[in-house]
């Protein structure tokens, strides 16, 4: 099997939606991984982003697959779920506006899809910080990945962090009729997945790479408010 790791950087606001309906003061609440808390975009989330994305693309139902009527077809790539790595906290004590965070859990994560996928593990020296602080949070250590500094907090500390709220105005012929709020991954985070093939697909997946690599692709609802813009990196073995 061959894989291939894609970082997305979210270059405006992300909303994946769970989908649930409930009754707190938050109305559409982003999609948490069910055993960590941690935001995250199910595999059917990426997929669809991803064919959405692409669909002009003569390779589109080789990579994910065909269900028009008559044609059914499996794709030949595996799309996993992805994973958040860090997200940015505002500077309550230091000299940047904000601080990019993750929690040891959500690094090991990434460091065990190196090691499964990729045969490799990454080797991420710690450093010891000083004098600076993220949304009141004494931020002491920090590792290197993909060229960006990740401070390490602990994860009940991570748990206990709210993610943005914005607030949305329902408009019936230009007048306000229903006030809701919606939850948000911010600007600046980070997630990360796999995409996988067979041996002998190894040419397509190459190609998919081709297709994204660079890309500046939609993912999750609210498109037409600019929400879920993510700049496509396809991480290699060497550069993980």
């Amino acid at each position: 099997m061959v894989a291939k790791m894609i970082k997305l950087e979210c270059i405006t606001n992300m909303h994946v939606g769970n989908g649930d309906v409930n009754y707190n003061l938050i109305d559409n609440e982003v999609e948490k991984d069910p055993v960590t808390g941690y935001p995250t975009i199910n595999a059917s989330g990426v997929k669809g982003a991803l064919r959405e994305f692409l669909l002009e693309n003569a390779n589109v139902n080789k990579w994910f697959g065909s269900d028009e009527k008559g044609k059914n077809t499996k794709g030949l790539l595996k799309v996993l779920g992805a994973d958040m790595l860090t997200v940015p906290l505002r500077a309550s004590k230091g000299n940047d506006a904000y601080y990019l965070v993750t929690t040891e859990e959500a690094l090991n994560k990434h460091i065990n899809n190196c090691e499964i996928f990729f045969g490799k593990t990454p080797n991420y020296t710690e450093v010891a910080v000083q004098g600076i602080e993220a949304e009141g949070i004494k931020l002491q250590t920090k590792k290197k990945v993909f060229d960006k500094e990740l401070h390490i907090i602990g994860d009940e500390a991570f748990r206990k962090l709210s993610l943005p709220v914005m607030a949305r105005n329902k408009l019936d012929n230009g007048k306000s009729s229903n006030l809701w709020f919606e939850e948000v991954v911010p600007h600046k985070s980070i997630f990360t997945f796999m995409v996988l093939a067979n041996e002998c697909d190894k040419e397509l997946l190459e190609s998919f790479k081709s297709a994204v690599d660079g890309k500046v692709i939609q993912f999750g609802g609210s498109a037409s408010i600019g929400y879920g813009l993510c700049k496509v990196a396809v991480i290699e073995e060497g550069n993980i």
